[in-house]
């Protein structure tokens, strides 16, 4: 269990450590055209990597090697061969979990294993939540203002994180609730606390967040008054935002982070990561609700 908290963690705040670095760069490098077109290398470049390891076991051994501590299970993958029976007698299930436990406590365990692998694929790894940071990022850069871009890669950074870290100190020591469960209770009346999937504790935690990381960089609007224009390099737009469209940008933010990567049976399909989300809803809704 320490070990998967320690895991979550780690990944967080990789997560936010690199939305911060970029942030700082952009007021070094232009945000655009040269921003946007380092960002869109690094984005292409990234999935070169993603699908180069699909099919070059080599490729993937380097790959897990070196970044597989911040993977999560679906981005794992696995070859053939790689979780039948084990000389112990576990199953295909066990050995998953206890490949996923070695992985994460001992990388020199994790590379011998993956070396073993054999050649054809038995399960497809996932995109990593990392591309889809540098494309949502890329896309944001792309359609905002500098001013609206750096809000919301700084919610990306920040509130996804956060959102996902309350959601486990909850969870563990027992006040947590996930929305699947909450329902239930609505629903039917019954239910049990905790359970998979997103929760009542994070989304609260992301919404919070979302509100705070709107002013760093978005005026407040005052009533009968012009709005403040926006002193950002290369942003001659005039944006301000009132506490009641900050609170809405907050609520859905944190609605986002809660569906996104996740299959909705109501609607049959399965939502994308909400590393890609969560900066293009920020920046639509911030434009949707300025008060100029």
């Amino acid at each position: 269990m320490s070990s998967m908290i320690n895991l979550h963690l780690s990944r967080r705040i990789q997560h936010a450590i690199t939305g911060l670095i970029l942030l700082l760069l952009s007021y070094i490098i232009p945000s655009y055209p040269l921003g946007f077109i380092l960002l869109m290398v690094a984005t292409i470049t990234f999935y070169y990597i993603h699908y180069k390891r699909i099919y070059d076991i080599e490729w993937d051994n380097w790959y897990i090697t070196k970044f597989g501590t911040l993977l999560r299970e679906h981005e794992l993958g696995e070859w053939e061969g790689e979780n039948d029976n084990d000389d112990n007698g576990n199953t295909d299930e066990d050995s998953a979990s206890l490949s996923k436990s070695k992985h994460i406590t001992n990388k020199d365990t994790t590379t011998t294993k993956y070396k073993k692998r054999r050649s054809r694929r038995k399960t497809i790894p996932s995109l990593p939540g990392a591309f889809y940071f540098l494309l949502g990022t890329t896309m944001s850069t792309y359609t905002f203002s500098i001013s609206i871009a750096r809000t919301s890669l700084l919610v990306l950074s920040l509130a996804d994180p956060i959102a996902g870290i309350v959601g486990v100190i909850c969870r563990n020591i027992g006040l947590n609730i996930s929305w699947k469960m909450l329902f239930r209770m609505i629903l039917r009346g019954n239910g049990e606390r905790g359970g998979g999937g997103p929760t009542v504790a994070g989304s609260v935690a992301c919404g919070i967040t979302t509100i705070l990381c709107t002013y760093v960089y978005i005026p407040s609007y005052v009533d009968n008054q012009s709005t403040i224009s926006s002193s950002s390099n290369n942003d001659n737009s005039s944006i301000s935002l009132s506490f009641n469209a900050r609170l809405w940008i907050g609520i859905i933010t944190a609605i986002t982070e809660a569906i996104s990567g996740r299959y909705l049976p109501v609607i049959g399909i399965r939502i994308a990561d909400d590393n890609l989300w969560i900066p293009l809803v920020v920046g639509s809704l911030i434009l949707l609700l300025n008060e100029d």
